[in-house]
Formats: C-alpha cells, structure tokens, sequence
C-alpha cells in the first residue's frame, strides 16, 4: 500500500489506480515470498496449490481495488 501511496502523490489519483491494482499485489506478494516463504501450510494441508492462492488473491485484490476506485470517482464527483 505505501507504493500505491507514493504514486498517488506523485502521479495522482489515475497512477494510483494501476499502481494499486497490479503492483501493489505483486509486491506484497514478493515480500511475502523472501521473508516467510514457508509459511504455506495452511493451505497446502487443504490442497490448495500457491498459484491457486495467488490467482484467487489477484482476483480478489482485483475486484476490491475496481470497487474502491468506483466509490472515490463517486465521492470525487459529488464533491
């Protein structure tokens, strides 16, 4: 999030947008990956595989950034 925090203030709300949307996951993931890479088991033991984890999280980081982009375009124009 403090990536998509610095391209808003230095591209504006329309870097934020794709910032949040596609890097944000990717780094959060990356950290994820070099400080607690074993860390799996939980849905290992459920048979989930890492790339069905990080497919369903994409996907949810995808649907969740769409909404809160479509509220603040909203609150935006109603300001």
């Amino acid at each position: 999030m403090s990536i998509s925090a610095l391209a808003w203030v230095f591209g504006g709300f329309e870097t934020f947008k794709y910032v949040l949307i596609i890097f944000g996951f990717f780094i959060s993931i990356l950290i994820k990956e070099v400080n607690a890479k074993s860390e799996y088991l939980f849905y290992y033991n459920n048979g989930i595989s890492k790339m069905q984890l990080f497919a369903y999280g994409f996907l949810m980081n995808f649907v969740f950034s769409i909404v809160l982009i479509l509220v603040i375009n909203v609150v935006l124009k109603l300001v």
